[in-house]
């Protein structure tokens, strides 16, 4: 029997509006949130709260190639509160300098 595994795919793109004024895309993702259904996703994902809740657990959850989508400087400015193990976090400092 064959198994097919289904790796996280980006559905889309969201437009965030900051509260600092400024604006920032980033990938929609199924799977990064646990409860949303794909199709809510996109909803969700325009307040800003959300976004930085969803960039925290993908930083802490998702593997370098979904990271590799989201912008890299609003990585680096989520990566510090971000729950994650030492060696993660040198890894991907390195990844994102």
């Amino acid at each position: 029997m064959k198994r097919t595994c289904h790796f996280a795919t980006r559905i889309g793109v969201v437009s965030v509006s900051l509260s600092s004024g400024g604006c920032v895309e980033i990938p929609v993702i199924p799977g990064i949130l646990k409860h949303p259904r794909p199709d809510e996703l996109p909803d969700l994902l325009k307040d800003e709260r959300v976004a930085r809740k969803y960039t925290r657990l993908a930083i802490e959850k998702m593997a370098w190639p979904v990271l590799r989508q989201f912008p890299r400087e609003w990585l680096v400015m989520h990566l510090d509160s971000a729950t994650v193990k030492p060696g993660r976090l040198r890894a991907l400092t390195f990844l994102l300098s």
